[in-house]
């Protein structure tokens, strides 16, 4: 430990010493760039002796967003996220088009819908909380032909 400290102090009385002078190129001065190491302030720790603190454990994995908002307009539909949590997941319905449209939540492939948003004016939007399990979900307006305008997307639950 004493051979770390007196090498961090070595380092340290190095990168202080002033610089010298560059030769001139051009009549003017050319710059001096100097690199400042700062010694760390971690603590080394002895595993192999009793008593030591147990090492850290390993971060856990990132909890994954449980709201996506939903952007409705003519003719499209545009997650806030692509990804959410498995659980329960607020979906939000916002109309940024010039007409009405609606929103149904399906698993990818079916069209049994799990949650029905009613259909909203421009402007307005609508929350609602859903029961999600792993997996992948389509979420499509139902009003007519809007589906087939390109009014649908994938959501994905992990």
């Amino acid at each position: 430990m004493r051979l770390v400290a007196l090498a961090l102090a070595a380092l340290l009385a190095i990168t202080a010493l002033p610089a010298t002078a560059a030769p001139r190129k051009h009549g003017k001065r050319a710059k001096v760039h100097r690199k400042v190491v700062r010694a760390s302030q971690e603590r080394l720790v002895d595993l192999t002796q009793p008593g030591s603190p147990a090492p850290a454990p390993p971060p856990s994995d990132p909890v994954l967003a449980s709201f996506v908002s939903v952007a409705a307009k003519e003719f499209s539909l545009t997650l806030s996220r692509p990804l959410v949590g498995k659980g329960t997941v607020r979906v939000e319905l916002r109309n940024n088009g010039e007409d009405p449209h609606n929103l149904v939540v399906s698993p990818e492939g079916t069209h049994t819908p799990l949650a029905s948003f009613s259909a909203l004016d421009p402007g307005t939007y609508e929350r609602r909380s859903v029961a999600l399990d792993p997996g992948r979900y389509q979420l499509w307006c139902s009003l007519e032909g809007h589906e087939a305008k390109g009014m649908s997307v994938t959501l994905r639950v992990e």
